[in-house]
């Protein structure tokens, strides 16, 4: 889990493109549009679009195409989001894993030949298995603790003792969130949904908004984290979580708590950690010192949240020295349409008229585009001529949900315009490069400085998703691209600076801000969720030792009351846990 307002820009924008993806994509399989030679373009022709008028008009025999066949296969509400399929795969994936973790383990423990040995290296390794779940159990560091917590123990002291203020301010803060997320949903659903064009013609705006809404969303690897991102993933989940775990552990050699072993484990899918503190010396210390040690996990995860987010802050003035700044090509998915057009490492210039020079105007391009309505989407000014010598075949009187090239060729594109000589909307099928090479234009009088003439095409869909989007790149010729501009976000990364000397690694711009990103987002997220009095969670023991230190005879006179209390929050977690994974999957 991950508090969405620990996230970037470029995440936060992520998020609000994750919710173009699911349920409403169009039928319309994205492309890129170069020029190769029409035989090798037509193997992998681009499938038909459904036509959903009731009547389809009257062109000329010779140029009309058989309608596209509906099948129920078709209708999107019988298909899955891509975020559904990526999560129904990756629980594939794991359930076979698992099974076969399982399987083995049992093997080797059912057959005598391999018992005996097998068992002698789990003990050696301190490994247990069990279902779903692989933990490791050592000794090895408890002196390195407590030679730690020894050391200048009036400071640490100190330290720990700052942690308990800086606990109780998150956990107030926690539980103040986690009441207001369900009521703010419960209060939007009750409010009149405004049937706006937008809404109409775009449906993916309501999921969007939806999801919006909540500022707790799943943080799965496959789904929503790209693969090549895994290593960072993995690594900043397990440093938050042996950061926590030392602060544990350093507190309670400071309060002379003998550390009895520490453990990791990989549960399902997240790493852990965990250490094994001695509790009757716990119940022996006083409450104020059962503070210091159950505040300190929390603590040291808002001081590692601090650390990230000044790297972050102070990384742009480093990079200055010794980079550009610029919106570079970080990394570019092999499932990207456009992955052998557009090199890594190039330069990003322009993308549909919108000037890209960093990352943060490649996100709001992205965005200006995807709130652009196709309609008011980028047009080219060509003469009447021009569009007679371009079109391979051209439909008058052009309906709204009719594509007049019909799938002819992967190098063409329905353009629409209105003519002097019919005032309604015509159609032309013209090769998709030779257009998006004359100027620019957002309306009809933004050509008339060229000629009276001169009219404004701009590309046709039938939807609000599809769209014909130019990319100018320092490293080869303009690249055309159909598809949905969620494709883009998903496929293509890019960072604001780019080395100034060849000698100097890509990885401080890169992979070392990404890191500190998910460091910031999951140890504020450990933070959070610990300091909420929920069982099994820190916040449990923190609620009671809290309420000891402040009044013993109030602990014991109203246990049943604290009981109460530890139920009614951590039913408040789940109900905002499975509200968040609702809310994004379905």
């Amino acid at each position: 889990m991950i508090y969405e307002s620990q996230l970037t820009d470029g995440q936060r924008y992520k998020r609000h493109q994750n919710q173009l993806r699911p349920r409403y994509l169009s039928q319309k399989k994205s492309i890129e549009i170069d020029s190769l030679p029409d035989d090798l373009l037509n193997k992998k022709a681009k499938p038909s679009t459904i036509n959903n008028s009731h009547s389809s008009p009257q062109y000329p025999q010779r140029n009309r195409k058989p309608p596209a066949r509906y099948s129920p296969s078709d209708h999107p509400r019988l298909q899955l989001s891509p975020t559904s399929n990526m999560f129904i795969r990756l629980v594939l994936q794991l359930v076979i894993f698992w099974f076969t973790v399982y399987v083995i383990n049992y093997a080797l423990l059912r057959f005598p030949n391999t018992k005996r040995s097998y068992i002698r290296i789990l003990r050696s390794l301190g490994c247990h298995i069990s279902i779903c779940n692989i933990g490791f159990y050592s000794t090895s560091f408890n002196r390195l603790f407590y030679q730690i917590g020894r050391k200048k123990p009036h400071l640490w002291k100190i330290w720990f003792t700052i942690g308990i203020f800086v606990a109780f301010i998150t956990a107030v803060f926690s539980c103040s969130i986690l009441v207001f997320l369900p009521l703010k949903y419960i209060y939007d659903r009750q409010q009149p949904v405004l049937f706006t064009r937008q809404n109409l013609t775009d449906k993916n705006v309501p999921i969007e908004k939806d999801r919006d809404k909540l500022w707790i969303q799943p943080i799965i690897p496959g789904v929503n984290v790209p693969l090549e991102e895994l290593g960072h993933f993995f690594l900043a989940l397990l440093v938050c979580t042996l950061f926590h775990e030392l602060g544990h552990a350093i507190a309670a050699s400071v309060e002379q708590v003998r550390v009895n072993g520490c453990g990791y484990f990989l549960f399902i899918l997240y790493p852990g950690a965990y250490v094994d503190l001695n509790e009757e010396q716990i119940q022996m210390i006083t409450a104020y010192r059962q503070l210091r040690i159950y505040c300190a996990g929390v603590f040291h995860n808002m001081v590692l949240v601090v650390v990230a987010v000044v790297f972050l802050l102070i990384q742009p003035f480093i990079l200055r020295h010794f980079y550009i700044e610029t919106a570079s090509v970080a990394r570019i998915s092999k499932d990207s349409p456009i992955y052998s057009l557009l090199p890594k490492h190039s330069t990003i210039q322009d993308i549909d008229g919108c000037i890209v020079s960093t990352s943060n105007d490649w996100y709001r391009c992205l965005r200006l585009i995807s709130d652009r309505h196709v309609l008011d989407s980028t047009g080219y000014c060509l003469t009447q001529a021009e569009i007679q010598l371009l079109s391979s075949y051209t439909e008058f009187n052009q309906t709204s949900n009719y594509d007049c090239c019909q799938n002819l060729s992967q190098k063409n594109y329905c353009f629409l315009y209105h003519s002097k000589q019919n005032d309604s909307q015509n159609g032309a099928c013209m090769e998709a490069r030779s257009v998006t090479n004359h100027p620019r234009c957002l309306l009809q009088s933004d050509c008339q400085r060229q000629g009276s003439d001169v009219a404004c095409v701009y590309p046709f869909s039938s939807d609000n998703i599809t769209r014909l989007i130019r990319i100018v790149h320092s490293q080869g010729p303009a690249i055309l691209f159909v598809g949905s501009i969620d494709e883009i976000y998903r496929t293509i990364s890019i960072q604001s600076y780019k080395a100034k000397y060849s000698f100097i690694s890509t990885i401080f711009i890169t992979d070392i801000p990404l890191f500190f990103q998910y460091v910031a987002a999951f140890s504020f997220a450990l933070a959070f969720f610990n300091a909420v009095p929920c069982y099994a969670l820190d916040g449990q023991y923190i609620l009671l030792a809290f309420i000891e230190h402040l009044s013993p005879s109030l602990y014991r006179r109203r246990h049943k009351n604290l009981v109460y209390s530890l139920i009614f929050c951590t039913t408040l977690l789940i109900v905002n846990i499975s509200l968040a994974f609702a809310r994004y999957f379905l």
